[in-house]
């Protein structure tokens, strides 16, 4: 089959070859995609600090917002904290997978203080 193609003005005239679509049997494929591929690429300049959110005031925690395993994305929220009975929501410091919460509704915790890890 040939196709006349105009590109940046100029025309091209090409012979192309239609094949028929055919997908190959499942066990010339065998290619296995592990799971780090379907995980969200970390930037260069993500520090391993910046994947610890830390709570930033001293108070009692009213509700956790995410899971072990949970998909998040930067400024989503992930705790909760009632300090002199003002709510503030703590948002994730950067997109990446939940790896570990370490706080529960009605734990007190301080400045600085580890309230879930990101990977």
């Amino acid at each position: 089959m040939r196709l006349l193609i105009t590109l940046q003005g100029q025309s091209y005239e090409v012979e192309v070859e239609v094949l028929p679509d055919t997908t190959p049997p499942d066990d010339e494929t065998g290619v296995a995609i592990p799971d780090s591929v379907l995980r969200p690429p970390l930037l260069p300049d993500i520090r391993e600090e910046d994947r610890i959110c830390r709570s930033p005031i001293a108070g009692a925690i009213v509700s956790v917002e995410v899971t072990v395993g949970a998909r998040i994305h930067k400024d989503d929220p992930l705790a909760t904290i009632d300090a002199m009975k003002m709510e503030s929501v703590v948002g994730a410091p950067i997109d990446g997978i939940v790896e570990e919460v370490s706080v529960v509704p009605g734990d007190a915790v301080k400045p600085g203080q580890v309230l879930c890890r990101l990977s």
